[in-house]
């Protein structure tokens, strides 16, 4: 089922993306006078889902087809929480009293320091990131150069279960690593807390892993900085620390985010494809049980063997889609791609991408103005090469808006 989540009188709704009339998405349309527009034929509904115009009914008819039970849109609950819109499509009458995932930091005070690590699509299976987000010790090798090292980091790492599986409220595991909590339906979080990790002890990594459709899920990440311990470490982290938290400006963590998430971006995808391949069991289709497609006898995959128990026990095995459980040919997709994964639906971003290339433009202006109408000299010299590697440097940059590529095999 789509959905078209839009807002009225200040409140978020959420309805089917398909008008009652003939089944256009109401997606395409537009709010007017606190209403949906319906751009097909221009019907309009009200924020509780009912026909507030239909304009080609007769003026002795139009109440009567407004007010008919098939007039109305099907509208799902909504709650609003640490920006995030949660909505509710199963049983209207539990959606306020059901608990929401939530990061607990955002609650306290001391974490006041909130970088969000970007929105964008991920061609992989829900669970194959789940388990990402629940194995630090990944961080060694796949982020080799970016947030470890694969040579001197690997060691035997121990965890151990803090609190055990239950349906609702997930479970928790600790150790060397730090502490890791699996809230249900998909919330992770991470405290990192090892050697050589910076901000050790006063950093949180939050992501909510977001089914998309079969094959992709979209991870919504927030880093958390303690305010009051990043600033008694080292100067080097302070300064960072500040500098991610205060002054950069949203666009930039996004972008930036691709440098770690690529780093993961092959191995996701081609691991959920060998777990698919290989029979994994998922929801309504029997298969072999994922303990018999691996290996993991060390405490660093308690993580994510725990999820995996609760997935299988607790949650059907897996994502029951409404739609057909089918993916592309291997391969077809690009899991570089940043520009339709994220960038030109990303309000921040596009803009960014916009002005960033105006400056571009105006740096080679700038470098023509320079060879043209000014005299040889070192004046000449220094405006033209000053010029040139502005735009060289916002040419590279801003290809990081388009797509980011990453080989394990050349990362030395």
């Amino acid at each position: 089922m789509n959905l078209v989540a839009w807002k009225s009188d200040g409140l978020w709704r959420a309805f089917e993306d398909s008008c009652p009339h003939r089944c256009a998405p109401l997606s395409e349309g537009r709010i007017e006078d606190g209403c949906l527009l319906c751009s097909y034929h221009g019907w309009q509904f009200d924020g509780e889902g009912g026909c507030a115009k239909l304009p080609y009914s007769p003026a002795g008819l139009e109440e009567r087809h407004k007010g008919h039970r098939k007039s109305r849109c099907r509208t799902f609950p909504t709650r609003v929480a640490h920006g995030l819109l949660f909505v509710f499509p199963g049983d209207p009458s539990q959606a306020s009293e059901t608990k929401l995932p939530l990061i607990s930091e955002f609650e306290e005070a001391r974490w006041d320091w909130k970088i969000p690590a970007g929105v964008r699509d991920f061609p992989c299976s829900w669970d194959a990131m789940v388990e990402n987000t629940l194995d630090p010790a990944h961080f060694c090798a796949a982020h080799h150069g970016t947030l470890g090292n694969r040579y001197t980091d690997p060691r035997p790492y121990a965890f151990k279960a803090e609190r055990p599986i239950e349906t609702k409220t997930g479970f928790a595991v600790s150790g060397d690593f730090g502490r890791l909590e699996f809230l249900p339906p998909c919330l992770v979080t991470f405290s990192p807390d090892y050697p050589g990790m910076p901000f050790g002890g006063s950093l949180v990594l939050a992501t909510y892993c977001v089914p998309t459709k079969p094959g992709y899920v979209r991870p919504l990440a927030t880093v958390l900085l303690d305010k009051n311990a990043t600033l008694g470490t080292t100067l080097s982290e302070r300064a960072l620390g500040i500098f991610m938290s205060r002054w950069t400006p949203d666009w930039f963590g996004h972008v930036a985010s691709s440098f770690v998430l690529h780093q993961d971006a092959t191995l996701l995808y081609h691991q959920s494809r060998n777990l698919r391949d290989q029979g994994l069991i998922a929801p309504e289709r029997p298969g072999v049980a994922y303990e018999h497609l691996v290996y993991a006898p060390t405490s660093a995959d308690m993580g994510i063997l725990m999820f995996r128990r609760w997935l299988h026990k607790h949650a059907g095995s897996g994502v029951p889609w409404a739609c057909a459980d089918v993916l592309p040919a291997r391969g077809t997709e690009d899991v570089f791609d940043v520009w339709h994964a994220h960038t030109k639906n990303c309000a921040y971003c596009t803009q960014a991408y916009s002005n960033l290339q105006t400056a571009k433009h105006l740096a080679l202006l700038a470098l023509a103005a320079a060879l043209v109408f000014m005299p040889q000299g070192a004046d000449r010299a220094i405006v033209s090469v000053l010029s040139a590697a502005t735009a060289a440097a916002l040419h590279k940059f801003n290809s990081l808006f388009l797509r980011y590529d990453f080989s394990h095999a050349d990362n030395d």
